[in-house]
C-alpha cells in the first residue's frame, strides 16, 4: 500500500468511513494497520443491522462499530438455545448505548425455515423490556416473530450486565403472569408515555391481558397478527373490548391450509376486531367465505384488502375453479365478482392488491369506477374476452392464473377509460 494512502488523517478516514455499508467497513480492516487502527475508534453510522445469533464474534465487533447510531435492530435467530443466551447476555445488552433505536425486531427459526413444527425461540423478558423502557423516547416499531418472552425464573438476571440492571430499576417482574404474553402487564405504567406506535406479532400469543397493556401505551396505535406460519394453528379467544378505541389491527393469513379456513373465519373474524387491513397470502385459493365475513363485519373500518397467490403448476382445467368452502347464499350466489361486492361495500377503501386470479376487464372498470376512494390498485391478470375461459372454470368471473397462462396487451382505448375520472 502507498505512503499517502496509509498514512491518511484520521479525520479523513472517518469521512470516507461514514459512507462504508457493513461488509466494505469489514473488508477496510484488512488492508493496512493504520486503517485498522481507524476502523476501531470509528464510530459507524449503519441505520439498519441485522445481525445472525450463531455469528457471535461478527456480532460482537459489527456491535461494537455500529451500535451507537444504529436505528433499526433486527435480530435473525438461526440457531440453537445456547447461541441465543449468548446473544442475550454479551450482545443485546450493548444496544442500551444506542442513541435513538427505533424499531427491535426478533426472528424466530418458523419464519427462517420451511419446517413449520418447530418451537418458539425464547427472548430473555428482562433484558428485552429493559431495552425498550431505555429506548421508550424514541422506539416506534417492536417485531415478535417465532418467539415468545420467556418466563422470569429468578429476578437475578437484571444483574448480568450493568447497563440492564441501571436500567431495569423501575421494573419489576415479580408479578408476570402467563397472560403477559408480549410485555408485562406490571410495567405498563412505566410505559404509558413510551413513543411505541406499532408492535407486530404471532396470533398465538394474542390475549385480553396484552390488549389492555397495549391500551396503556399512549401512542401504540397500530397491531399486526400473524396466522399460520407456526402449526399447529393456535387462536385464543380474545375479548377485544380490552383494546383501544383507536387501535388498528392488520391480520396476515399465510399459508393457512384450506380445512382451517372456516376455523379461522368463526374464531378470529369475531364481533369487536377493529379490521384495519387484511392481508391473505399463498392459500391456493380465493375464500369467499372471509369475503362475505369481511362485508358484513368490517366494511366501515377496512381501509386495505391483499389477497396474493402464486401461479399454479397444473395443467389441469379443475385448477382454475374457485371453490366455495362455505354454504351457499346471496353472496355467493349473485353471480358477481366478489372483489366488486367488496369495493362496493367496504367505503373506506383506500388500497386493492390481487395477485394470482384473473379478473374480467369490464369487473376491473366496475372497481375503478365504483370505489373512488381507491388511492392504490394492483391487478397483475386482466383478461378482455369473457369467452377466453369456461363457464365451468370462470366462478363470478374469477379464474385461478397458471404458470403456462400469458397475459395480452390490453387495448390502450380501454386503459384511458379506465383512468379517466
Amino acid at each position: 500500500m502507498s505512503a499517502e494512502w496509509g498514512s491518511l488523517p484520521l479525520l479523513s478516514l472517518r469521512c470516507i468511513l461514514d459512507h462504508l455499508s457493513t461488509e466494505d467497513a469489514l473488508a477496510a480492516l484488512s488492508t493496512c494497520r493504520h486503517w485498522r487502527s481507524a476502523i476501531l475508534l470509528y464510530e459507524g453510522r449503519k441505520e439498519t443491522l441485522k445481525l445472525n445469533v450463531k455469528n457471535l464474534e461478527r456480532n460482537l465487533f459489527v456491535t461494537r462499530l455500529f451500535k451507537k447510531y444504529t436505528r433499526r435492530l433486527h435480530v435473525i435467530i438461526d440457531s440453537d438455545i445456547k447461541d441465543l443466551e449468548n446473544f442475550m447476555n454479551f450482545i443485546l445488552p450493548q444496544f442500551f448505548d444506542t442513541h435513538t433505536l427505533q424499531e427491535l425486531v426478533f426472528i424466530g427459526p418458523v419464519y427462517l425455515q420451511q419446517k413449520n413444527i418447530i418451537p418458539a425461540s425464547k427472548i430473555n423478558r428482562i433484558i428485552t423490556e429493559s431495552l425498550i423502557f431505555k429506548n421508550s423516547h424514541c422506539l416506534q416499531r417492536f417485531v415478535l416473530l417465532g418467539c415468545v418472552m420467556a418466563p422470569v425464573k429468578n429476578e437475578n438476571d437484571r444483574y448480568t450486565h450493568k447497563n440492564v440492571e441501571y436500567y431495569s430499576r423501575p421494573l419489576t417482574f415479580n408479578a408476570v403472569t402467563p397472560a403477559d404474553t408480549v410485555f408485562s402487564g406490571c410495567n405498563a405504567g412505566f410505559m404509558a408515555f413510551s413513543s411505541l406506535r406499532h408492535v407486530v406479532f404471532d396470533f398465538d400469543l394474542l390475549s385480553s391481558a396484552t390488549l389492555r397493556t397495549l391500551r396503556q401505551l399512549r401512542h401504540a396505535r397500530d397491531l399486526t397478527l400473524n396466522i399460520g406460519q407456526k402449526r399447529p394453528v393456535n387462536l385464543p379467544p380474545v375479548d377485544w373490548s380490552a383494546a383501544g378505541r383507536d387501535l388498528r389491527v392488520t391480520l396476515n393469513i399465510i399459508t393457512v391450509p384450506h380445512c382451517m379456513m372456516n376455523m379461522v373465519i368463526e374464531e378470529v373474524f369475531i364481533e369487536g376486531l377493529p379490521l384495519f387491513s387484511l392481508k391473505v397470502m399463498f392459500c391456493e385459493t380465493l375464500h369467499v367465505g372471509i369475503l362475505q365475513r369481511v362485508v358484513l363485519m368490517y366494511k366501515e373500518t377496512l381501509r386495505e384488502f391483499v389477497w396474493v397467490d402464486s401461479p399454479g403448476n397444473s395443467v389441469d382445467i379443475c385448477s382454475r375453479i374457485i371453490k366455495h368452502h362455505r354454504d351457499p347464499n346471496e353472496f355467493t350466489m349473485s353471480n358477481v365478482n366478489p372483489i366488486i361486492l367488496l369495493c362496493w361495500q367496504c367505503t373506506n377503501l383506500k388500497r386493492l392488491v390481487l395477485h394470482g386470479y384473473w379478473v374480467w376487464q369490464y369487473d376491473l372498470l366496475g372497481i375503478v369506477r365504483l370505489r373512488r376512494s381507491l388511492q392504490d390498485l394492483e391487478i397483475s391478470a386482466i383478461y378482455n374476452r369473457q369467452s377466453r375461459f369456461t363457464s365451468a372454470s370462470r366462478s363470478d368471473h374469477m379464474v385461478r392464473v397458471l404458470a403456462s397462462d400469458t397475459q395480452k396487451m390490453l387495448d390502450p382505448e380501454y386503459v384511458k377509460v379506465c383512468i379517466l375520472p
